[in-house]
C-alpha cells in the first residue's frame, strides 16, 4: 500500500499538537519546570510530560536512555516560548515508544 493521508489515522488533530491520537487515551503533551538545583544554584529545569506525568528519561530504540532535562535561564525572556515548544516536541519523540502506540 502506498502512502495516504485520506483517513487521518495518525494526524495530530488539535490545532496546536498537544494531544497524543497514538492510542485511545489521548495523552496530553506539555512541560513543567523544575527548580531542583542539581548541577547549579541559579538554573532551572524543563522537562517533557505525557499526561501530567515528568519524563526525565526514556529508552529509544535499541533500549539507548536519553535523559530529557534542558536547562532553563535564570532570566526568561523569548526563550520561554521555544523552550515549551522543545520540550513538547520532545514529547512527540518520547510518545513514539509507549507500549500503547499503535502503529499500522
Amino acid at each position: 500500500m502506498s502512502f495516504t493521508q485520506e483517513n487521518e489515522t495518525n494526524l495530530h488533530n488539535v490545532p496546536d499538537e498537544t494531544i497524543c491520537d497514538g492510542c485511545d487515551k489521548h495523552c496530553k503533551f506539555g512541560f513543567r519546570y523544575s527548580d531542583h538545583r542539581e548541577c547549579h544554584p541559579f538554573v532551572h529545569w524543563i522537562y517533557p510530560t505525557i499526561d501530567g506525568k515528568i519524563i526525565r528519561q526514556y529508552r529509544g530504540k535499541n533500549g539507548q536512555t536519553f535523559y530529557t532535562r534542558r536547562p532553563v535561564p535564570y532570566k526568561l525572556g523569548a526563550e520561554y516560548v521555544y523552550l515549551a515548544r522543545q520540550a513538547i516536541e520532545v514529547a512527540h519523540e518520547i510518545v513514539k515508544y509507549c507500549d500503547h502506540y499503535k502503529t499500522r
